[in-house]
């Protein structure tokens, strides 16, 4: 840690912050996410500072060469809805507290005010997503519904108006002309007074950080902030790679990755350390040799090569044709239903370096991917033979005629786990399981992934076994693909009525034999035996054609 580093600690009212903000005191740097909080946050925000509950603590950062940082781009231009001033002396870049503090300042800066100041606020923006009014009748707060403040009722209050004690002698002088009860008269002017004080005089700490790099200020943070929210890595990437485009954000790269590219394959979930990784492993750093991922210092190292930002979006692509490949192909239709995270890094590594795959490598990556899936592939192999399973991989994506697939066995050939008693997102057998289920749908259906919400599940008999206890198991469980061919409403309980019904679902392991056996009679445990004894065939006949060894229980 650098010797000229000093940490300085201090609490400052609403007001302070505010004045900070109007003389350029407090700048935003680019790498910090865009402002995402929703109305219920920022209502929630003044709802705590109502009752007087901490809202946390803010750490600013105090470069000792703030020069460093002058270029263009290093700084974003507004807060909230707000233009930030121009940069000084003085000035603190936000390290934490960037969505408190655009909300705080977005609300309760007086705009005519900041209007005079010469500070520049988006006006369509702030009425929209700013506009904050404390309704004084139902002592609540509420975003201000009209296009102007005009058409507000005297008893909504703008916020910005709480923490300005003028406001409330204009309010108490005007009151009369709208309420003549003098007991309501009272009851108005001691809620806003009361209101007001509490604005006026609420405190938030502030944690300053003079000198260092961002690296030590980020380290500062995590160590202080151990059981709270964490800075993750994507954003120390941001911090470090702003350098070199001011425009490249990786934290809102990987956002837009989640919420454009992937969410049309349910894929919107991925946990982010995966992208990382599928990252790492486009340099050629196999990603489960790296450190952890708390660990700042070595991924710096990455970042500072010329080609990150080149690569890193590369592969954004790459992570999109591997999420289309599993969802069009594999039915991997949701996130959930991905057996093993390092499938997705593999193959993201595989359309990385292959831009026309051929119809053996789709084959190959296919029967690659359900080897892997049945036989516990990334479970059954410790670290060292990952990374031979790896090589053997990159053997594949150089040679088409390769085999992808690492086998310490010699001519052994892969058994699969023991058939699940339930289907459960947390096991890899239930994955494989419920995966096979759902591939089986597809001898006359057509994968849409503009209107495949999913999947769903229901069961043959919502009633199974001594009060339902065995509703669950795997013989009892329905996998639907959710989208316009799905015939079963979300309202039923369950699949009894099919079983009366003389349409034919041999789809879904439900056959004319089992609903001769319901209609004589036969009970719930026989039919659901014949429903897996159906299922466990048709599931060995599709290993076996993989060559692996089927194991039933």
């Amino acid at each position: 840690m650098s010797q000229s580093l000093i940490i300085k600690t201090q609490i400052e009212r609403l007001s302070g912050y505010i004045a900070s903000f109007e003389k350029g005191n407090l700048q935003v740097p680019a790498f910090q996410r865009d402002f995402v909080w929703k109305n219920e946050a920022k209502l929630a925000l003044f709802d705590s500072i109502l009752k007087g509950y901490p809202i946390g603590t803010v750490l600013l950062w105090k470069p000792e060469n703030s020069s460093e940082f002058d270029y263009e781009g290093f700084s974003t231009d507004r807060m909230g809805t707000y233009r930030i001033p121009p940069k000084n002396a003085n000035s603190f870049y936000i390290i934490d507290g960037v969505q408190r503090l655009s909300t705080l300042i977005g609300c309760l800066l007086h705009p005519i005010k900041s209007e005079h100041k010469g500070i520049d606020r988006l006006e369509v923006e702030w009425q929209k997503d700013f506009n904050i009014v404390y309704n004084l009748r139902d002592e609540a707060f509420e975003p201000n519904r009209f296009k102007s403040n005009d058409k507000l009722d005297f008893f909504q209050i703008p916020v910005y108006k709480l923490v300005d004690a003028k406001e409330f002698f204009e309010f108490q002088r005007q009151l009369p002309k709208f309420e003549s009860d003098e007991q309501k008269i009272k009851e108005y002017l001691q809620r806003y007074e009361d209101v007001s004080l509490i604005f006026q005089y609420y405190e938030i700490p502030r944690i300053e950080i003079h000198g260092g790099s961002i690296s030590e200020a980020i380290d500062i943070f995590q160590r202080m902030n151990s059981t709270g929210a964490k800075i993750t890595v994507d954003w120390v990437v941001s911090a470090r790679a702003i350098g070199k485009d001011p425009s490249f954000r990786l934290g809102t790269e990987i956002d837009n990755l989640l919420d454009i590219d992937l969410r049309g394959y349910n894929f919107q979930n991925l946990k982010r350390d995966v992208i990382l990784q599928s990252i790492t492993n486009s340099f050629g750093g196999v990603y489960f040799d790296q450190i952890s991922k708390n660990d700042f210092r070595k991924i710096e190292a990455l970042v500072d090569r010329d080609d990150f930002i080149e690569v890193t979006k590369k592969t954004f692509g790459s992570i999109q044709k591997a999420a289309k490949f599993l969802f069009e192909n594999l039915f991997v239709i949701d996130s959930k239903l991905l057996p093993y995270n390092n499938q997705l890094i593999f193959i993201s590594d595989f359309f990385n370096k292959i831009d026309n795959p051929t119809t053996i490598q789709f084959e190959s990556l296919k029967k690659w991917f359900w080897v892997t899936t049945y036989s516990s592939y990334f479970t059954i192999y410790n670290l060292s033979k990952q990374r031979l399973a790896y090589n053997k991989f990159q053997e594949f994506i150089e040679n088409e005629e390769a085999n992808p697939i690492y086998n310490d066995r010699g001519d052994e050939e892969f058994e699969t786990v023991e058939f699940p008693s339930k289907i459960e997102m947390g096991s890899v057998r239930s994955k494989a399981l419920a995966l096979f289920m759902l591939q089986h749908q597809s001898y006359n259906h057509n994968l849409n992934p503009e209107s495949v919400n999913g999947f769903r599940t229901i069961k043959l008999f919502k009633d199974f076994g001594e009060n339902g206890k065995e509703a669950n198991i795997s013989e009892n469980t329905v996998l639907i693909i959710d989208d316009e061919h799905c015939s079963i409403s979300k309202s039923q309980k369950d699949l009894t009525e099919w079983l009366n019904s003389d349409e034919s679902h041999d789809l879904f392991f439900i056959t004319t034999d089992m609903k001769t056996a319901f209609r004589e009679g036969k009970s719930k445990g026989e039919i659901l035996s014949m429903r897996r004894e159906l299922i466990m065939r048709k599931e060995r006949e599709f290993v076996e054609g993989f060559d692996l060894r089927y194991l039933a229980d």
